[in-house]
């Protein structure tokens, strides 16, 4: 099953997902597992380089749960244009609040929303982007 994992202050850690692309639609290679950056600062947006690490990030860790169901949609990551990630078919997202639709939500990769894991918008008013994505 799919999965992504909120490091303590750090990644999205993806497990079981194979397909990640960019705002064009096209693939990003990725092994599984493979660190989404959530602080906004990676020099190599969209995945994780340590930078929260030196960055003052701070967001707090998923916490496992049992019993989610399965999702209809394929597992899979689209790195929205200076935005969200868009995510589909990871139903097991380990985080105290639960996606309103556990087929398709949207987490932060800005480091800035109000309501970490998911994303708020802040992107917008920060001035996020990410040229490359």
């Amino acid at each position: 099953m799919a999965t992504i994992e909120l490091a303590l202050d750090g990644p999205l850690r993806v497990k079981g997902v194979a397909q990640c692309c960019n705002s064009r639609g096209e693939a990003l290679p990725v092994k599984d597992p493979f660190n989404l950056c959530r602080c906004g600062a990676s020099a190599n947006k969209p995945f994780c380089d340590g930078t929260h690490r030196t960055n003052g990030f701070k967001a707090p860790a998923g916490k496992a749960r049992t019993g989610v169901g399965a999702s209809a949609a394929a597992p899979a990551v689209l790195v929205t244009k200076n935005g969200p990630y868009q995510v589909t078919g990871v139903p097991d997202l380990q985080c105290e609040s639960l996606p309103a639709d556990p087929d398709k939500y949207f987490l932060c990769r800005c480091g800035l929303s109000k309501t970490k894991p998911y994303c708020d918008g802040s992107h917008r008013a920060a001035g996020f982007t990410d040229d490359k994505n």
